[in-house]
């Protein structure tokens, strides 16, 4: 997968009901590597990629085919070309209902449930209440949170927190001179998406993602969360985000839990995690 596949990965990704616009293909193949299956003419009939976070763990996304192949095993044969392409790393992925029954088969197991809360005219109910610590994220922040980060997700992302940050406009919460927790918001498919989000609690979540919301009032603002109950998930349903549909995250090998206080409330990207 190179740069010259871009438009017809996106018309691909248009074609299964996807949001993602030619830039949001650009940001994926940009700290990822992938591949393209194409018909005797060279007309693409699938995709998939993977993301290698250190010597031992990936995650795999943005696997495609088109309509009229699904029924001929197609999905196996991309998986199998990413197994071969990924070693003996442990797999992460989020499998949609379409592909679930695939992945258990290759040896994926459940590990959880990811709800993606969307919504075209989000607003804040009520400010909540001020935290001390909270402002705007800035380029010097960038090594702390890739520190937070890989402690809250259980694997580095070095790459993919470095082309988030200057993609998006953050904010975090300070502590002492520490970062404790952040949130990134960045232009994606019909509007914008907040994530990642890494806090060690509701509260911080919510103040981290508050300002987002009011930056956006009247428009389209997108979050994935494993948070399903608990206030951070009311709170987004409360400013319009309400759950637009679901996926399955699956482990292939090891589970990479996370080890410190802070833990990841919202994804950056499905497929990226």
């Amino acid at each position: 997968m190179t740069e010259a596949d871009l438009g017809q990965m996106h018309q691909l990704s248009i074609g299964v009901g996807w949001p993602h616009r030619p830039e949001d293909w650009r940001l994926v193949m940009g700290v990822g590597q992938g591949f393209v299956a194409c018909d005797a003419i060279g007309r693409a009939l699938g995709s998939a990629m993977w993301w290698p976070f250190g010597d031992d763990f990936a995650t795999v996304g943005m696997v495609i085919t088109s309509p009229r192949l699904q029924a001929q095993g197609s999905g196996r044969q991309l998986m199998e070309v990413i197994f071969a392409q990924s070693g003996d790393r442990d797999l992460r992925l989020s499998a949609t209902k379409a592909g679930y029954r695939l992945y258990r088969a290759l040896g994926f197991e459940p590990i959880g449930r990811i709800f993606q809360h969307q919504g075209r005219n989000v607003q804040l109910p009520s400010p909540p209440p001020a935290m001390p610590g909270l402002r705007a994220a800035v380029p010097s922040d960038l090594a702390s949170l890739i520190r937070l980060d890989t402690s809250a997700y259980g694997a580095p992302r070095d790459r993919v927190i470095t082309a988030l940050m200057e993609a998006s406009v953050g904010t975090v919460i300070e502590r002492e001179g520490e970062i404790a927790g952040f949130a990134l918001c960045r232009p994606f498919g019909r509007g914008h998406v907040v994530g990642p989000i890494v806090a060690e609690d509701d509260e911080m979540a919510i103040a981290l993602v508050a300002p987002h919301v009011e930056m956006h009032e009247g428009g389209f603002l997108r979050a994935d969360t494993a948070q399903e109950q608990g206030r951070f998930g009311a709170f987004l349903e409360s400013c319009g985000m309400t759950i637009y549909d679901s996926v399955t995250p699956m482990i292939r090998g090891r589970h990479h839990a996370p080890g410190g206080a802070a833990r990841t409330f919202g994804l950056a990207n499905q497929a990226l995690g």
